[in-house]
């Protein structure tokens, strides 16, 4: 069982970019809101490309496929265009 961090940075992507879990509840009590909005986005993102790459590796998604759909994620991504989208963007090479 390994860290999503950890299987995220293997596979390529991102990872946890400033925050991760044990830092939640102090920036909770400093009133950080937006700061633990970005890094659970950023969270669910990670998950979603590993689960990706697991879709890949069973057979499920073609190479084709699975570029066309990784391909969408930095589309969506890069017209957000918030911050931590850009910096999400900007630590994951591309494939």
């Amino acid at each position: 069982s390994a860290p999503l961090d950890e299987l995220a940075k293997l596979m390529g992507y991102p990872g946890k970019l400033g925050m991760d879990g044990s830092a939640v509840w102090q920036a909770w009590c400093g009133g950080r809101i937006a700061e633990i909005r970005d890094y659970c986005e950023t969270d669910v993102v990670n998950t979603y490309l590993v689960y990706l790459r697991f879709q890949r590796m069973r057979g499920h998604l073609d190479a084709a496929a699975w570029a066309q759909e990784v391909q969408a994620v930095r589309d969506a991504l890069a017209r957000i265009g918030a911050p931590h989208w850009e910096q999400f963007l900007a630590a994951w090479p591309a494939d």
